[in-house]
């Protein structure tokens, strides 16, 4: 069985922890973003489903969607915020040398 490799981070960083909860938000949003495709999927090979029926599971895949998409942009604003800091922080350790 393959362990799961983990970083140690030291969450006590605000910045972090947001990021860390936006990635723990982002798998089940997009688990559930899949079972809605697959519901309004099945909806549209059923011939006895109404339209009505459709156009609900699809709008809710849609709206399930756009939630995954902001999530999604505020990680990647965080996370770009992050390796503005790491990189701040490094430029100003002068004795800070990358290993080879």
């Amino acid at each position: 069985m393959e362990e799961k490799q983990t970083i140690n981070i030291d969450h006590s960083d605000p910045l972090l922890r947001d990021i860390k909860i936006l990635i723990d938000l982002l798998n089940p949003l997009v688990s559930s973003y899949r079972l809605l495709v697959g519901a309004a999927d099945e909806f549209n090979r059923i011939t006895l489903a109404h339209k009505s029926d459709l156009e609900g599971a699809i709008n809710r895949a849609d709206d399930m969607g756009d939630i995954i998409d902001e999530v999604n942009d505020m990680l990647k604003t965080l996370i770009k915020t992050l390796v503005k800091k790491i990189e701040s922080d490094y430029a100003c350790d002068k004795d800070f040398k990358h290993k080879s």
